[in-house]
């Protein structure tokens, strides 16, 4: 298993050099036309890739680029979604909310929805192509900051890390990619490319090739929220007020394997304090691993919760401040969880976090 250790900040080069940047991420220029929807040729799709994903950006250049035009199965899959969501918290404000729709790389295989409240985002959703020419609900967040590709962020990043110098008079390129559970930056200064973790901004030791390999995974349908099914319906979330943070507490290393998350077992495993650990040994770097699960959403079919043929699909609250809902079943195709001690007192409300330390004891 790679080391636990906190990834080193990048390596400052020279002084820092803002405004270039800050010209170039002002809108984000995302990749390619969304493949294998059946709405639009192979050819259109690499068209659009091209003028999508390599606007130059330099200090005399101020860019312009608009949301992409998006099919209208995906509008419409996406407005359903909203819509369920919005019924309960954290996603009550996506009511009567706006989106945006940005193709993301490579191919195009998936889409990054921008969910606004007047110009502010206010959540986001990832939804990828399936092979039967449907969607699926990749992954899904509510929030202001700390979500997905965030220009913000990443200026921020860019300016503390130093990654463009001074000196520096060249090309600049901005592409938008995902691997399944992985938002990346790809930031691109004349020969040189930067990989960026686009969730927890840190630099992934990957070079193109590595990179390509990553991104060629496929994000598998089942155990997803599709539109082959639109009867799908999302109960409340519930957040257990564990720690977000899997280097807080590191004794779940020593803990075994579970060998499955499912609707009979997760009220119990994600109850009041309880957090659990998700690493991938070996990919980290590929899955964006480790991180911590803190909570939940159930999704069932029109059938109903207690229906004898009831279909359940769990989507998993992980990462800083458990944002982001990402399918449990992808969590454990690709790496494993594993349980932590329970914190001290009685667990905390949804959307707070617990204050206290956890005890030393694994839950067995």
């Amino acid at each position: 298993m790679k080391s636990l250790a906190r990834p080193p900040a990048a390596v400052k080069r020279h002084t820092r050099f803002f405004p270039l940047l800050c010209l170039g991420l002002a809108l984000l220029p995302i990749t390619a036309a969304f493949a294998g929807t059946g709405e639009a040729t192979a050819q259109g799709s690499r068209n659009t890739v091209s003028q999508a994903v390599t606007p130059v950006l330099q200090p005399d250049l101020t860019l312009t680029l608009k949301p992409q035009t998006s099919p209208k199965s995906l509008q419409q899959f996406t407005a359903d979604n909203i819509s369920k969501l919005s019924v309960a918290a954290p996603f009550t404000a996506w009511k009567n909310a706006k989106t945006e729709y940005y193709p993301l790389g490579p191919g195009t295989h998936s889409w990054l929805v921008n969910v606004l409240s007047g110009d502010q985002r206010i959540g986001y959703m990832i939804i990828s192509a399936t092979e039967d020419g449907g969607y699926s609900l990749s992954e899904y967040g509510a929030g202001t900051t700390g979500l997905p590709y965030s220009l913000t962020e990443l200026r921020q990043y860019a300016v503390q890390e130093a990654l463009i110098p001074s000196s520096y008079s060249g090309n600049a390129e901005l592409t938008a990619l995902y691997a399944p559970m992985l938002p990346v930056w790809k930031l691109t200064l004349d020969n040189h490319t930067y990989y960026i973790n686009a969730v927890t901004l840190e630099l992934l030791p990957w070079n193109p090739a590595k990179a390509d390999a990553a991104m060629r995974a496929v994000f598998p349908a089942a155990g997803a929220v599709t539109s082959k099914d639109n009867g799908w319906t999302p109960l409340s979330a519930s957040f257990s007020g564990g720690t977000d943070d899997p280097y807080k507490d590191i004794s779940w290393l020593a803990s075994s394997r579970l060998k499955a998350v499912d609707s009979g077992n997760v009220a119990v495993l994600l109850g009041s304090g309880r957090a659990l650990a998700f690493q991938s040994p070996g990919a980290n770097d590929t899955t964006g691993a480790p991180f911590m699960i803190t909570g939940y959403q159930s999704w069932h079919n029109s059938e109903g919760a207690n229906s004898k043929n009831s279909r359940t699909v769990i989507y998993a609250a992980s990462g800083p401040k458990g944002l982001r809902y990402l399918p449990f079943a992808l969590l454990q195709q690709t790496g494993t969880l594993h349980k932590l001690p329970d914190a001290k007192g009685n667990g905390m409300a949804y959307g707070t976090k617990a204050d206290s330390d956890p005890l030393i004891v694994l839950l067995r």
